[in-house]
């Protein structure tokens, strides 16, 4: 042990701390002069997405130096992007902006689809949560611009699976190491949405997902990733099944039919300390369908119908009208509530088309509407802090960040979500619309005071800033908004 903590305190003293920011500097893939290299890039030809798999020359360095230096690293790029980068759009309008933020996010020249600013290296869940609009063909924009979706998106999941396929264990999240290295790194335990990501994005490619919750609009762009998305399945499928038989011994209890309560796992809420949330259970859920539909596991639909039945039965509180957030102890005494649950709509999980299941989602409306989730504008995790909840990192850096700040994506969940109920009752409820118009017109006010899209916005609707901390400002979860508005403008044109 002291021959690996040695360089590591070497590091952090003297000369080595000059070392370890000129290394930060060199590995980040989207610095002007990184060493980083793509193992796995594609190209349009013919009207086809052709991809060049060179996996074969990524190097994992997995030792405890190295994973060490890749979460110091991580944090160096937080502290940065918190003092000296984090640049505003140029644009003076909503539009302006949105196209910057592509030009900056979905750019095929860089190695990875990321969050933004200080989040260099690649969270995997990103492909399946915060960007499974990528894909949308409904969503408007230049043919270049989605291409560039296509390109950036396939780009990603390639080199994720390359990892993958090398390393035994799945983590939350792959950090650039070196020309054509990279370490696998948990934040902060083992994930519950890893696979889910990549197998949500692999479906989403080979057109079995269509990106969005609902058909609102006509299809505007052709897919052109289904060939070279069936080429990752057959390459990575034997991997793919290695990772989803491991997760499901780690994660789910096969008696309950829940995830296990004995673990800790993170999800989306990976800063909070959770116990079976609901979030992982309908992840699981929904990896489990994914494994089925891409031909990874046997077909066994009567298996995802009673798994769903179990979760709605441990988790949904019909007394207070919304789900519980996790099983732990406290969790269940305190019958806490997280806006994490949103992700029933993005995993059809539960339809808000179906009468039996629409329930769930305008009983759990009326609690956030009740509560003050939803103001000054969509939405916050839950009205609390609950810092205690949170790893100690996190409690000390930014507290609000898993409690009472405003999440961008989760507000767009949100949004849809009104969309999808005023749809199925527009004759009994007209305040679903206008309460989605309100949330839109308030992040377009938000876009243009702060020059971007932030990822998240303190109680009161500022962005979200701390003396550790600073939201990224420019991220790509944009997507997820244009989604939403065009669903409104859906909406409002079938009136």
């Amino acid at each position: 042990m002291s021959r690996i903590l040695r360089p590591v305190l070497a590091m952090l003293s003297g000369g080595g701390v000059v070392l370890s920011l000129v290394f930060s500097y060199l590995t980040n893939p989207f610095t002007r002069f990184t060493i980083v290299r793509p193992t796995f890039e594609a190209r349009l030809a013919d009207g086809v997405l052709e991809a060049v798999d060179r996996n074969d020359r990524l190097v994992l360095r997995q030792s405890l130096f190295w994973r060490l230096l890749a979460m110091y690293t991580c944090g160096l790029y937080i502290l940065t992007s918190r003092y000296l980068h984090s640049p505003r759009s140029a644009a003076r309008t909503v539009d302006g902006i949105i196209a910057d933020i592509h030009a900056l996010r979905f750019d095929p020249d860089k190695l990875l689809l990321i969050s933004g600013d200080h989040f260099s290296a690649l969270f995997v869940r990103n492909l399946g949560v915060f960007y499974y609009p990528m894909l949308d063909r409904s969503i408007p924009g230049s043919a270049q611009d989605w291409q560039d979706r296509e390109t950036t998106y396939l780009q990603t999941l390639g080199y994720a699976l390359g990892a993958f396929a090398k390393q035994a264990e799945l983590t939350t999240t792959i950090v650039s190491a070196g020309r054509h290295a990279a370490t696998c790194v948990n934040f902060y335990a083992y994930p519950s949405d890893t696979l889910y990501g990549m197998l949500y994005a692999l479906a989403a490619l080979r057109g079995l997902e269509p990106a969005r919750a609902a058909s609102y609009g006509a299809e505007v762009h052709e897919l052109h990733t289904t060939e070279a998305a069936a080429v990752l399945l057959d390459r990575y499928g034997d991997s793919l099944r290695h990772h989803y038989r491991d997760y499901r011994n780690r994660v789910l209890d096969e008696d309950a039919l829940i995830v296990t309560p004995t673990i800790h796992l993170s999800g989306a809420k990976d800063i909070t300390r959770r116990r079976s949330a609901f979030y992982d259970n309908v992840v699981f859920w929904k990896t489990t369908q994914l494994a089925m539909r891409l031909g990874l596991v046997a077909d066994d639909p009567e298996f995802l119908a009673v798994l769903k039945a179990s979760i709605l039965d441990r988790f949904w509180l019909p007394e207070e009208g919304y789900f519980l957030e996790d099983l732990s102890p406290e969790g269940v005494a305190r019958r806490y509530y997280s806006s994490d649950w949103l992700i029933v709509l993005a995993t059809g999980f539960l339809d808000p088309a179906d009468a039996r299941e629409r329930e769930y989602y305008a009983r759990s409306v009326a609690h956030i509407r009740a509560t003050g989730v939803a103001r000054p504008f969509a939405i916050k995790y839950q009205g609390d802090t609950r810092a205690h909840r949170q790893f100690l990192v996190v409690r000390l850096a930014v507290a609000s960040y898993g409690g009472d700040a405003i999440w961008s994506f989760w507000g767009m969940e949100y949004v849809k979500t009104l969309l999808l109920l005023h749809r199925a009752t527009p004759w009994s409820d007209a305040s679903y619309l206008d309460e989605a118009r309100y949330h839109l017109e308030q992040y377009e006010a938000a876009m243009l005071e702060h020059g971007g899209f932030p990822e998240v916005y303190d109680a009161d609707g500022g962005m979200l800033t701390t003396p550790l901390y600073r939201s990224i400002r420019q991220t790509g979860w944009v997507i997820g908004f244009e989604q939403a508005r065009q669903m409104y403008r859906a909406a409002v044109t079938e009136q």
